[in-house]
């Protein structure tokens, strides 16, 4: 093995491992939240946070990339960096403080000044934590990460617990801010000094990038605002309840192995033929993760949502069962953007990214004004594909990757999930029992996850020895658990 990919694969399981603590944290508090606060609330803070992110990200310059794609120590490197970082979440502060002068919802204008702080204390954390990414350690970004979040969770359960109203969530968030932004110096000593040195080698890979975060925000992080002033504050909270379940399969099985591609991807951009080798692997792996656990979620959200958050969230699973089994296929094709920037194609994901948005923003606001949540979360299925799209079309234009090489390594992941699927449909329909029924069990809950897991399983593998064992997840797996045994 490698040192690359021996340090990959070390990072990769403490990425894993605290992801899933985080979100087992996150879950947690969700579930006791979901029975103490009602949507109104949800949908109070889910706006609110909504133009913070829009702040955040129209006043964007997101270093952290520039210097994980670098290998340079300077101090005058870091210096501007930490400069710029601060100027931004000085800037966000005061905008987030002007925008809740004109605010005409009294509760909106105090929870919007009160999230002014989060920029600034995200501003002024230490650059070079980001040394630890870079360089595939991820033990030191688990310990920041799992002490922000059990002192968030702590703090909102607790004002929630007393006090029963959205302000929890608020003090929760900031709460863990500003652990974090202590412990990224208290895990790696750096003092900082106003310096804007080296402003132009960081703008030279920022630049286009920070272009893309502004229109990636807009186009994003809007929904939840235009879902509010559309059709209330009420069904904003159920749209952010639908988006924060939704994600849950997928999110947690691909977005470690994302965070973990563009450091391993920048160390492999001196040989495209090797990286071209490991973007069509990484394909493979992430359809089979997240395939499965897209469509898988689907059959068994009519049990999750009311054995989780209650009856009366029961609203919310159909629009799941449009929405998740499409984030399992549009996860198919993330591993393009760490590629890409790896490559230092920033310019051309700013054009995808400004294309994808004239595409996405009026179909949202088109589906929610004529059919409300419904149309809204359509609206996302519809301009995702698109979407998905533009990614195989990055893909071609850079590494010369075809269609034909990309559905080749989803052919084995996409027909066991088709069998998976079958199966528990069969199930229903020949069981006397209704595993189908929107009451909740936990019963059909196991027994469809058992099912479905063991088919998809046993019918990856099959198809995987049908085309002669290739390179891909299978084979990782076999290599995994072959040296597990001789252990």
């Amino acid at each position: 093995m490698t040192d690359l990919a021996r340090r990959v694969a070390t990072g990769a399981g403490w990425l894993y491992g605290y992801r899933w603590l985080d979100r087992l944290l996150d879950f947690a508090a969700i579930v006791v939240l979901a029975r103490i606060l009602s949507p109104d609330d949800f949908g109070l803070v889910a706006i609110a946070a909504s133009f913070v992110t829009i702040v955040e990200g129209l006043s964007a310059f997101d270093v952290n990339k520039a210097l994980i794609r670098t290998r340079d120590e300077s101090q005058s490197l870091y210096d501007t960096a930490w400069t710029l970082s601060a100027l931004r979440g000085i800037a966000s502060a005061l905008i987030m403080i002007v925008v809740a002068q004109f605010v005409t919802d009294p509760r909106m204008a105090a929870v919007l000044q009160a999230l002014a702080l989060s920029p600034l204390m995200s501003g002024l954390s230490n650059p070079r934590f980001v040394m630890f990414e870079r360089d595939l350690v991820y033990s030191r970004v688990a310990f920041l990460t799992l002490g922000g979040k059990l002192v968030s969770v702590a703090v909102t359960l607790v004002i929630a617990l007393v006090y029963r109203n959205y302000w929890s969530l608020v003090i929760g968030m900031l709460a863990g801010t500003l652990i974090t932004m202590i412990l990224s110096y208290a895990l790696k000593p750096y003092r900082p000094r106003l310096s804007l040195a080296r402003f132009s080698d960081i703008f030279a890979f920022s630049g286009w990038l920070t272009l893309t975060s502004v229109v990636t925000t807009l186009s994003m992080e809007t929904d939840k605002i235009i879902v509010g002033r559309l059709l209330g504050v009420a069904d904003a909270g159920l749209y952010f309840m639908t988006q924060r379940v939704g994600v849950l399969p997928t999110r947690e099985l691909i977005s470690p192995l994302q965070r973990i591609l563009f450091p391993s991807f920048s160390e492999l951009t001196g040989d495209l033929n090797r990286l071209r080798r490991g973007v069509c692997e990484s394909i493979n792996i992430l359809g089979s993760l997240s395939l499965p656990a897209g469509f898988g979620f689907a059959l068994v959200a009519n049990d999750f949502v009311p054995l989780a958050l209650g009856d009366q969230w029961i609203v919310i699973v159909p629009l799941l069962v449009i929405l998740v089994p499409y984030l399992g296929l549009r996860a198919t094709m993330s591993m393009t953007l760490p590629c890409v920037m790896a490559l230092g194609r920033t310019r051309l994901l700013f054009r995808v990214s400004l294309i994808y948005a004239l595409v996405h923003v009026p179909a949202f606001i088109v589906g929610t004004a004529v059919f409300g949540l419904t149309g809204a979360i359509w609206s996302i299925v519809l301009a995702g594909v698109f979407y998905t799209y533009l990614n195989v079309w990055l893909l071609q234009h850079t590494l010369d990757i075809s269609l034909g090489e990309i559905t080749s390594q989803l052919r084995r992941p996409f027909g066991a999930t088709v069998l998976m699927v079958g199966a528990v449909a069969a199930l229903g329909a020949m069981s006397p029992l209704d595993f189908f029924s929107e009451n909740g069990s936990w019963f059909s809950l196991i027994i469809k996850s058992l099912v479905g897991g063991l088919v998809f399983c046993v019918g990856q593998f099959l198809f995987w020895r049908m085309e002669g064992c290739p390179v891909g997840i299978e084979r990782r797996v076999l290599q995994v658990l072959s040296r597990g045994g001789g252990g």
